[in-house]
């Protein structure tokens, strides 16, 4: 039997929103349980059949007959589960959507419509009814953030001041996101030269800006630190932004990308996930660690 317990966490995997001992709970229901399996598949796939483009229009009458059956299901009281928190829209939608696909097959099966362009809509609704799925089958959304605001290394960036005011940054966490950028962050010579105290004051040296455009220049720079940055290729790139280079110039931020909190940062294998999301950022704001 499908209980609320797992509707509450099916609910909270598609929002990302469960703990790591959520996520283990779930894990074993869906193990122990072939319910439990076809039910995360059957949201997963309506999840995604109300997000595809191109469906058919419903035919007139077909709304009031949905609710009127949903009102009757089973499911339809989900705003009550014990996770105390309200129901996502994508799962009401979802139930929605199951009513008028069932309707649909109904109908089809019973009085086949002549109108052409809902074969698309019937053909999903019967891909989506295969009970035979294993549990690590099931992917009920991306937890890459959630892992790492669950880790030490995120502690550790809360601690630092600086580097979570670094982070927050979008024009920082954009320059991140180059794997080839942070592949160079674990470089001993970018990470001396990106803690010498002189950075800021030769960002603006008028030689720095032609030698980014000429790797001629770049290799007779006079300084050793500077010619480092200059000769790694995605570094030299993320130097030619101003934006960049302005980031650099605030007192800490250079000193911080090469610490070693960092460096454990860029290791992480969701780092990179992390800092495309929304919620990372948020998170990093409130200085709070996920739960």
């Amino acid at each position: 039997m499908i209980g609320p317990e797992l509707e509450a966490l099916l609910q909270g995997a598609l929002d990302n929103t469960l703990t790591a001992d959520e996520r283990a709970q779930l894990a074993r229901m869906l193990s122990d349980s072939p319910q439990a399996r076809e039910r995360a598949a059957e949201l997963s796939a309506l999840a995604g059949l109300i997000e595809s483009p191109g469906l058919a229009d419903a035919p007139a009458g077909l709304v009031d007959h949905v609710l009127a059956h949903v009102s009757r299901h089973p499911h339809a009281r989900l705003a009550t589960f014990q996770r105390g928190t309200a129901v996502n829209k994508k799962i009401l939608f979802g139930l929605a959507a199951a009513a008028a696909i069932v309707l649909a097959v109904i109908t089809y099966n019973s009085n086949p419509p002549a109108t052409v362009g809902t074969e698309a809509t019937i053909g999903a609704a019967q891909r989506a009814q295969s009970p035979q799925i294993a549990a690590q089958d099931v992917k009920l959304g991306d937890t890459s953030t959630q892992d790492v605001l669950q880790t030490e290394t995120f502690d550790a960036i809360l601690k630092d001041e600086t580097l979570r005011n670094m982070l927050q940054d979008s024009e920082m966490r954009a320059r991140l996101a180059n794997a080839d950028l942070r592949r160079s962050l674990e470089d001993d010579a970018i990470r001396r030269a990106l803690k010498d105290s002189s950075l800021a004051r030769r960002l603006d040296d008028e030689n720095l800006r032609q030698s980014l455009n000429n790797a001629e220049l770049a290799k007779k720079y006079d300084d050793a630190n500077m010619r480092a940055l200059l000769s790694n290729r995605a570094f030299a790139e993320a130097l030619r932004r101003q934006e960049f280079r302005n980031l650099l110039k605030t007192p800490g931020y250079a000193a911080a990308l090469a610490s070693d909190t960092m460096l454990r940062a860029i290791r992480d294998r969701n780092f990179e996930a992390a800092l495309k999301s929304q919620r990372f950022a948020q998170s990093l704001a409130r200085g709070a660690r996920v739960q």
